[in-house]
């Protein structure tokens, strides 16, 4: 099996810690990793591809590199090396600003706020590293038992 990675980014260490443990279903198959800053995450990230490695999913807080005048989820969004990775902000930030930029630049997959359900985080967590999974070309089939069965029935539908 390909090595594939979740990084979960928010300078609050509380969420970031409970990012963490309600994906920590997800640990049997994948690396979850927590970073506390963009520019921790972007050392992060280029590790992963360096190793050959998959960073499939990104959620992340409004964080903003130091070196850069942009966005952690821009940065990602713009890197050919991360274009299928899937993103998810979690910000209680939802001015209509935030949220345009999020869409058309950094193109999220998922927005939530910090009162999110721990449940429905997991659940939309699957079903995006499902989709990633398809959009890479890996073999499904290895990590069948860990994916979201409604999103492969759906890509096999429209596949026939």
């Amino acid at each position: 099996m390909d090595k594939l990675h979740v990084v979960c980014v928010n300078e609050n260490t509380e969420i970031a810690f409970k990012l963490l443990h309600d994906l920590a279903p997800l640990s049997e198959w994948l690396t979850l990793s927590q970073c506390h800053s963009a520019d921790e995450a972007l050392e992060k990230v280029d590790n992963i591809d360096r190793q050959g490695d998959f960073l499939a999913l990104l959620i992340s807080g409004l964080t903003q590199c130091s070196n850069h005048s942009m966005q952690l989820l821009d940065e990602i969004a713009e890197d050919s090396r991360f274009r299928h990775t899937k993103r998810v902000l979690i910000s209680s930030d939802t001015s209509k600003q935030v949220l345009i930029n999020a869409i058309n630049v950094s193109h999220i997959s998922r927005f939530y706020e910090p009162t999110y359900e721990a449940g429905v985080l997991l659940q939309q967590a699957r079903i995006l590293l499902t989709k990633y999974i398809f959009a890479k070309g890996l073999d499904y089939e290895e990590y069948q038992a860990y994916l979201d069965s409604e999103t492969i029935l759906k890509r096999m539908r429209r596949s026939v």
